[in-house]
Order: structure tokens, then C-alpha cells, then sequence
């Protein structure tokens, strides 16, 4: 896997080489150069912690590679922001993609906590400054003065009761809007002493936002591409498949579950429903659940035969994401089998929908194959101690209580193809 990341990065970094930034010119006393085909010339300047600073080309170059990275890998998000941050002399940062559906967040390490706490407090559907962004309508960054006044500050809650009680209060942020309707929002945050971003370093910014943007969207369309392998993976199987985003609202849905339309009704908006009323109200319940988190592992809903359609189980099976995956939308997927057949699909995808490693997708296919610590540990060379420790992985990951609770919930899914034990070998 890390392999093909590899290969993924290596191919858009040529791309972004390839792709030349204008140059601006002489501003404010700053140059600011372009990428070319060669390397990426130097950007002097930055103020960090009252300090100029010089931004060297390998730094400069490391900045715009881990964008892309983290585009293909969630996990390096916040060190690409904290590197933002650093060059824009700024605290920390965040990005984060709002829609109808909810928010999608990921922030640098220092800003994490302070951004925890403006989602608990409700800020998000007060965000003044969002606001006044996305009014803005400029396509560069831009800083709170070109949103407020200093009295428009002091008159604003954002201001006065969360970002100068956190230590907080300037900062510089821009959007880009998804093909899907998201707006994409990158913001970063200066501590409140250390004065307001200056428009030297908005400028050294802008060079750097075309690579931003391009991560952002590709981010986003890496995520369509994988639940689109999901939803294939399942066809191929013959099993009926969609995958249901925050909101409860079914996003994309393979042939054979289109072919249940009828017993299964998509409403306005995406929303789900089953034609018949006790099944219906089951599975309201279980996307109600999902939405406030309650939902602790696969829920199976019989539905009944009507007339010439056979009876199916309708499964809702919670996708366990990486919390720093922000651009995935889908929170479970509806797989859908019948009393003629199990479940024709390898449990490998259904353990890649809890964000198993390796190592402990092998350790689940073991559980589901009746492998006893002992076994498993035998089978892959390893210590007792290690299998015990990837179990426990496995189940805080799958939100099950015991291995009992396990296999009570991922067994009936589960098919290892005759003779064929992932296991094993």
C-alpha cells in the first residue's frame, strides 16, 4: 500500500512542477516567484515569533509535497498545516469541508484542541468570519481586516468570546468550493499579541494556493474513487450495495441495489426508506443512531417478501473512517442479502471499512474463521502477547464489547471462499 502511495505522490508532484504559478512581481518590499520546471526558487520572508525568517527552496518544496501527500495519506493533514502555519508565521491552522451533511475537520496539532472546543460550543453555525469569507468572494487569501473593521471585531461574539479568551483573534484563511457543493475552507490562526497577518504574508500564501487547491479537490475525488471500488467489489459479488453519507441521504448506489427500488424507496434529498412500515421503522432508528454516533456495530434488518420480490436482510454496517479523513462523506454502507444466498464478498472489505491495519485485518479474518489466540499467533509467527494486543485493536475499532460480541455482529457477513482462509498461508 505504501508502495502505491508512493507512486501516486511521485506522479503528482511532477504535475505540480510541471504546472507553473505566475510571478507577482516586487509587493510590499516581498518577491514572490513562480514554480518552473527545474525547482522551486526561493520566497524570502516570514515573521514567526517576532522573528524574520528566511523560507529556503527545499522548504518551500517540502511545503507543496506534503499537500500532496496528505491528499493520498489523511494522516500527514496536520503536519502539511502546521508547515503552513510555520511559513505564514501564524500558531496553527485547519481545514475543513461544510456541506448540508455536517463538518469535516482537521487541524494541526497545536490548534486541535482549540478548534475541538469551538465545534462543542456551537460555533460553526455562528462562524461570522466563514461568513464574511465566503461573501468575499475573492479567490486569494484573505485576513480579518479585509472582512471587519477593528469596532466590527470588537462587536462580533466569535471575537470577543472564543478566539481572544482562546489567545486567538488573528488569522488568514481562504475557500475553494467542491464539485459536490462543499465549501473547502483553509484557515490559519496567529495568537492574539503577535498582531495581524500582514498582506506580505497572504502573498507568499497565494503561491503556495494553487497546490492547496489542487490537494483539496483531489482529496476529495480519491474519496469517490474508493467508494466507488466499494460499491464494485460488492456487484461483482452479486450483493446489492449503496453508501449513505453524514446527512442519512443514500450518495451512490451499485446496479443490483437499484434493482431493489420498490421494497427500497430513495426519497428526496437521498433519503432511505423501506416500503414496508415495521422494517421502515427499524431502519430509521439504526441511520438515527449512525447520525448521533449510537450506533455501535453492524445492524441487520429482515425485510419481508412482497408479492413477486423475494425477502432480503438489509445490513447497516457503520464506516469507522480515520477521524482525519475529512473529505469522506459516506458513514456506513447498505448491503443488502437474501434468504438464497450469504453475503458473497471477503471479509477483508468489510474489515477495510473499520480502518484496519494489515495485520489486524488478518487477525478479524482469523476470529471470523474460528482461529483460537493460539492458532492465529502459530499461523503468523507471532507472540501470544501480539495477537492478544491486536485483537483489542480490532474490537475498539469495530466498537464490539468481546470476541463474542464480534462474531455475533460480522459473522453472518462474512465468506471465505471454499478451501480459502485469509488467515492463513
Amino acid at each position: 500500500m505504501r508502495e502505491d502511495r508512493s507512486g501516486v505522490i511521485r506522479s503528482l508532484l511532477g504535475d505540480a512542477v510541471r504546472n507553473r504559478i505566475p510571478h507577482q512581481g516586487d509587493v510590499g518590499g516581498i518577491r514572490c516567484w513562480r514554480l518552473t520546471n527545474s525547482r522551486p526558487y526561493p520566497m524570502p520572508m516570514t515573521v514567526g515569533q517576532g522573528r524574520s525568517q528566511m523560507l529556503d527552496a527545499n522548504e518551500f518544496g517540502d511545503a507543496v509535497a506534503m499537500l500532496y501527500e496528505a491528499a493520498v495519506v489523511p494522516e500527514i493533514w496536520p503536519r502539511a498545516i502546521g508547515r503552513l502555519a510555520e511559513i505564514a508565521g501564524c500558531t496553527g491552522g485547519l481545514l475543513f469541508a461544510h456541506s448540508g451533511q455536517g463538518t469535516n475537520w482537521v487541524a494541526s496539532k497545536e490548534f486541535a484542541p482549540v478548534f475541538q472546543r469551538f465545534m462543542e460550543q456551537g460555533w460553526m453555525n455562528r462562524n461570522a468570519r466563514m461568513a464574511g469569507l465566503l461573501a468575499h468572494g475573492g479567490t486569494g487569501f484573505v485576513t480579518d481586516h479585509d472582512l471587519f473593521t477593528d469596532e466590527e471585531m470588537e462587536r462580533t461574539a466569535l471575537y470577543t468570546d472564543f478566539l481572544r479568551p482562546e489567545g486567538y483573534g488573528w488569522g488568514t484563511a481562504t475557500h475553494v468550493r467542491s464539485s459536490s457543493g462543499d465549501n473547502i475552507v483553509f484557515t490559519l490562526e496567529r495568537k492574539f499579541e503577535l498582531g495581524p497577518v500582514s498582506r506580505r504574508e497572504t502573498l507568499l500564501l497565494d503561491g503556495i494556493r494553487p497546490h492547496l487547491a489542487r490537494a483539496a479537490v483531489l482529496a476529495s475525488k480519491l474519496q469517490l474513487q474508493r467508494a466507488q471500488a466499494s460499491l464494485a467489489s460488492f456487484e461483482k459479488a452479486g450483493s446489492p450495495a449503496a453508501l449513505v453519507g453524514s446527512g442519512g441521504a443514500v450518495s451512490t448506489i451499485n446496479p443490483s441495489f437499484e434493482a431493489l427500488l420498490g421494497q427500497v424507496i430513495i426519497r428526496a434529498r437521498g433519503s432511505v426508506a423501506l416500503d414496508d412500515e415495521r422494517a421502515n421503522a427499524l431502519l430509521q432508528k439504526a441511520l438515527a443512531d449512525l447520525a448521533r454516533d449510537r450506533l455501535g456495530g453492524t445492524c441487520s434488518i429482515p425485510v419481508p417478501r412482497k408479492d413477486d420480490s423475494p425477502a432480503f436482510i438489509i445490513h447497516v454496517l457503520p464506516i469507522r473512517r480515520q477521524a482525519l479523513d475529512i473529505f469522506s462523506r459516506a458513514q456506513a454502507m447498505l448491503v443488502v442479502t437474501t434468504s438464497e444466498r450469504s453475503l458473497q464478498i471477503e471479509t477483508s472489505l468489510l474489515c477495510e471499512l473499520y480502518d484496519l491495519t494489515r495485520a489486524e485485518a488478518a487477525v478479524a479474518n482469523g476470529l471470523l474463521g474460528g482461529l483460537s489466540v493460539d492458532e492465529l499467533s502459530a499461523s503468523r509467527g507471532v507472540t501470544r502477547e501480539t495477537t492478544r494486543s491486536q485483537i483489542k485493536r480490532v474490537l475498539a475499532k469495530t466498537g464490539c464489547r468481546s470476541k463474542a460480541d464480534f462474531l455475533r455482529r460480522l459473522a453472518p457477513l462474512a465468506h471465505f471462499p471454499t478451501g480459502v482462509f485469509p488467515g492463513r498461508g
